[in-house]
């Protein structure tokens, strides 16, 4: 008897554009690509939603490309969220076994006690990932089930965002008729497909540089120990390629795709470039190019390392970085990572995959992958019409 088919779809909703993956499981087989979908979006900025029908009426357009492409109906899908607003902390709970031995649901009761903290009422909890267990005694257990205890506490990082925008993206899925089966954070969508076992033992901080953001997380000992959004991405890049060469936005994110060194040692000799602005040539040394280009990303990972001073890890990484996201792809970004951030570094590019892989072998689909493989491992099918893994605050909205 032939297995049933099993898809998943991850929907990335970016700050300059909205991504759409659908993903054909089976068991034992790494996922085929059976779609994959990008449209330019407008109504976002820093990576929130700042007008729903726009981002809405792009997203409709996108999901109608993927079923076409993948000849599969899409209703429901893992969803990202995305900006500045985003934050994390630790927390623990505490319960008492129900029998002899320890349960899934004693473990699910221990991350509900360790949801119990103090919150403002515009913030919402998003995801409670567990890092360890204490039973009784025992400590720095990583799976306590079928073990035989008395009192288990959790040991948890809780991923947070502010409430006004989950119901903004909410109500965006909803005018577009989709339903999440998740909500999860951009980095964390970035790692589940960039990371390796490996690397998240070691200690090892993912880099997610979009457009108009850049997501960090930090793993060490398997566990997330820290999740943040700084609000400065590609975007940032051409502004200030715009202002100094005095071009226009079009022609300075042009010059920063196929003209910019990340790192200035990097090129070999300098040239004068002849560009074309608003029916001008403008002569540009590619020296001035490289210059604001470096200056830029360097600042980015300045912040990025202002971020691991806060959990006492400024250089302490033997994972190293791993970076991803669309301004990954700049010649010459890793060694300005590794000259700034004083750790090994790698750009993660999508290589275990079947199916359309010709569409995802670049850095800015991570994310959408990510969201994918979380969606994959959450529902059966997306011909499924309800989701038994709604968040709380989408299932009150649904009753309504």
């Amino acid at each position: 008897m032939q297995n049933e088919k099993k898809y998943a779809v991850g929907v990335d909703v970016g700050s300059s554009s909205v991504k759409v993956v659908v993903g054909l499981i089976k068991d034992g087989e790494s996922p085929s690509i059976i779609a994959a979908i990008e449209r330019a979006v407008s109504g976002m900025r820093k990576g929130n939603i700042i007008n729903q029908n726009l981002v809405a009426e792009v997203l409709d357009q996108a999901l109608i490309d993927a079923q076409q492409m993948s000849g599969t109906y899409i209703s429901t899908a893992t969803v990202n969220i995305n900006g500045a607003h985003i934050a994390g902390l630790q927390s623990s709970g505490v319960v008492s076994i129900s029998g002899a031995e320890v349960t899934p649901s004693d473990l699910l009761r221990a991350e509900e006690t360790a949801k119990i903290v103090n919150l403002p009422p515009n913030r919402t909890i998003l995801d409670v990932l567990p890092q360890n267990y204490t039973l009784d005694q025992h400590t720095n257990i990583k799976n306590p089930l079928g073990m035989s205890g008395v009192r288990l506490e959790v040991n948890a990082y809780i991923t947070t965002a502010l409430t006004p925008h989950i119901d903004m993206l909410v109500k965006t899925l909803e005018a577009a008729n989709l339903r999440p089966n998740n909500i999860e954070i951009s980095g964390l969508a970035a790692a589940t497909a960039a990371l390796t076992d490996q690397q998240r033992e070691h200690g090892v901080v993912l880099v997610d540089i979009g457009a108009a953001t850049t997501n960090v997380v930090v793993y060490e000992e398997g566990d997330l120990i820290h999740a943040a959004v700084i609000p400065v991405g590609g975007n940032n890049i051409t502004n200030d390629l715009a202002t100094v060469l005095m071009v226009d936005w079009d022609m300075a994110e042009k010059v920063k795709k196929e003209q910019a060194y990340a790192a200035t040692d990097q090129r070999k000799g300098t040239e004068v470039l002849n560009i074309e602005s608003n029916n001008t040539i403008v002569p540009v040394d590619t020296r001035k190019i490289d210059m604001v280009v470096e200056a830029r990303v360097e600042a980015i990972f300045e912040s990025v390392n202002d971020e691991l001073k806060k959990i006492n890890r400024l250089a302490k990484l033997p994972g190293g970085v791993v970076l991803t996201g669309g301004t990954a792809a700049l010649t010459g970004i890793i060694e300005n990572a590794r000259n700034t951030m004083r750790l090994h570094v790698k750009i993660h590019i999508p290589d275990k995959y079947g199916g359309l892989t010709d569409k995802i072998m670049n850095t800015k689909f991570n994310t959408c992958l990510g969201l994918m493989l979380t969606d994959a491992e959450s529902r059966p099918a997306i011909e499924q019409k309800k989701s038994s893994a709604w968040p709380k605050f989408f299932a009150k909205k649904a009753k309504k």
